[in-house]
């Protein structure tokens, strides 16, 4: 029996504003209506990435207009429907349409001000990656330089705590994929609620600052919260990722404007990477955060690439399929694919 699936990240809304029509089967992308379908999604979050170089005072314009293309495009079709509570999202889980939530990949979109927080939330946003590739002055990104200028071994400054405080209150879970390690230990400390990563990987698997250590995993797994794996070939693979990181050194792109930008910049890389390297991470992951720890997050669309075989939503099957071949029970599966995040979601919405 295949699992519905609940995908908690995708890049794809760029394809939209772009003019691209992701209801109808779409080349050069990873995420569509047909292959969210032969996939067997119950719910895709659609990530509205806000650029690290976006001027301040347009951050939450940029993120407001990208919150109007998934309304726009989860209200395009009978077989779409915007999801934003635990209710919704079972009920999508138990029909054949496919949900859609809004979240904000980078903190910059409220401007410093807990004010256009809350306006987030009346946009119905319910996930907000705090940062991420570049240091703001009030969190630590775990791969940028920049603003940020509290006391050593901080991730998180004085007003940082607030917006934490303040997704809290407003129903925003905190997502620290991106976070620095100090970052992350703050946010997990300060919320009083599961927190997710909601796009990360096995650091010990593959050496990319991205990924969570054992301790940050323990973490994780001890407090309810989700880690949704990756599926970008140089957060899973350490020979890919060495080759990644070598192509880039000898031609570093220029600093990113969109996501366009960095698939179309990033260097091509003929390292195999198998598909069953994804099933490695998930056996890693549950063997250290255990099995209520792990669900699935696959930053489709804003990855350069992806493993052999995995070309987009319609993978999930496949995955699946490789998953039994190792002895998972339906049971486990499905708490992978779905049943672990609507967890932390319905804790949310107590």
């Amino acid at each position: 029996m295949a699992h519905k699936v609940i995908d908690l990240h995708c890049d794809s809304i760029f394809h939209i504003m772009d003019g691209k029509d992701l209801r109808v089967s779409t080349d050069g992308v990873h995420v569509d209506l047909p292959r969210l379908k032969k996939g067997r999604v119950g719910l895709q979050v659609f990530a509205v990435y806000i650029p690290p170089n976006t001027e301040h005072d347009k951050a939450f314009l940029c993120a407001a207009k990208g919150l109007d293309a998934v309304d726009a495009f989860s209200s395009s079709h009978e077989d779409l429907i915007h999801v934003e509570n635990a209710a919704e999202l079972k009920s999508v889980l138990q029909g054949e349409k496919v949900g859609i939530m809004s979240a904000i990949e980078n903190g910059l979109a409220i401007e410093d001000s807990l004010d256009k927080l809350k306006e987030l939330r009346q946009r119905k946003v319910r996930i907000m990656t705090l940062v991420h590739s570049q240091n703001m002055s009030w969190i630590e990104s775990c791969t940028g330089t920049g603003d940020f200028k509290v006391d050593t071994g901080r991730g998180l400054s004085s007003f940082g705590e607030k917006v934490v405080d303040a997704m809290n209150d407003l129903g925003i879970i905190p997502d620290v994929s991106h976070s620095s390690v100090a970052a992350f230990w703050d946010v997990i400390k300060r919320s009083k609620k599961p927190i997710i990563a909601s796009h990360s990987c096995a650091l010990s698997i593959c050496g990319a600052k991205r990924n969570l250590n054992d301790d940050q995993l323990k973490a994780l797994g001890e407090s309810g919260a989700v880690v949704g794996i990756n599926f970008a070939s140089s957060f899973l693979s350490e020979p890919y990722r060495l080759a990644y990181m070598e192509a880039r050194a000898n031609n570093p792109p220029p600093a990113s404007i969109t996501v366009s930008d960095i698939l179309t910049r990033s260097p091509k890389i003929s390292v195999p990477v198998p598909h069953t390297i994804i099933a490695d991470h998930i056996d890693y992951m549950i063997n250290i955060a255990g099995e209520d720890c792990l669900a699935l997050g696959s930053d489709f669309d804003g990855i350069p690439a992806a493993p052999d075989g995995v070309t987009g939503s319609d993978y999930y099957p496949v995955l699946e399929d490789e998953l039994k071949k190792r002895g998972y029970s339906d049971k486990r599966i499905e708490k992978i694919f779905y049943g672990n995040f609507l967890r932390v979601l319905e804790a949310w919405d107590k």
